[in-house]
């Protein structure tokens, strides 16, 4: 399900990685409406990205709890699950599934391979222009 181009490696990944949160430290320290909008567009967009991955983990879980576990044992996968809070299933060896929504990794666990702060995007919280 490639559109052909090569998947960036694990040191590509951390470089885009490093760049986004410099990039965003930039924009939290500038001032004035514009990066005000800015900040609160990429809050926004990393809320409604992160249900979106939220409801592909549950599905995928539900549906293959193995498949869960292997994308939890992915760095950038298991760095996305724990920036907006999403339990894919346990580590590779770790043990049978728990709770109601398949097996769950902990956020500790996954944390420990996180590249950026985890409140990265969702450090700022969206202004009322946010849809209810």
């Amino acid at each position: 399900m490639t559109d052909g181009r090569p998947r960036l490696d694990e040191r590509a990944v951390a470089g885009h990685l490093e760049l986004l949160d410099e990039l965003l430290s930039e924009l939290e320290s500038a001032s004035g409406p514009t990066a005000d909008l800015a900040l609160d567009a990429l809050a926004t967009l990393a809320g409604v990205y992160g249900e979106a991955l939220a409801r592909i983990a549950e599905r995928v879980v539900a549906a293959a709890p193995e498949v869960g576990a292997a994308l939890a044992d992915d760095v950038l996968l298991a760095h996305l699950f724990v920036l907006h809070g999403v339990s894919v299933g346990a580590a590779q060896g770790s043990g049978a599934a728990q709770g109601s929504g398949g097996a769950q990794r902990s956020a500790a666990a996954a944390g420990r391979e996180a590249f950026i702060p985890l409140d990265a995007l969702t450090r700022r919280p969206a202004t009322s222009r946010a849809a209810p």
